[in-house]
């Protein structure tokens, strides 16, 4: 016997975050346009992996690539 879900059970999940993103979701995702997205997977500052002709970003690559660019909190001129 399988119970059903109450409808208000199913919407306090929250979604699931992607394991693999569309260069134009990397793209929205740093405020930037999507030539420039392309240019940084093919340029392999951003990795990525090639399913047939489709390409995706694993979102561990794209949190990897933001840490990698994360400056020290310089000290403030007062």
């Amino acid at each position: 016997m399988t119970t059903a879900l109450n409808p208000t059970q199913a919407t306090n999940h929250p979604a699931p975050s992607p394991v693999f993103l569309t260069v134009e979701q990397v793209a929205q995702r740093l405020y930037v346009g999507r030539s420039t997205a392309y240019n940084m997977v093919n340029a392999g500052e951003i990795s990525s992996v090639r399913f047939g002709r489709l390409i995706r970003v694993p979102a561990s690559a794209l949190e990897q690539y933001l840490s990698s660019k994360l400056q020290p909190n310089w000290p403030v001129n007062e």
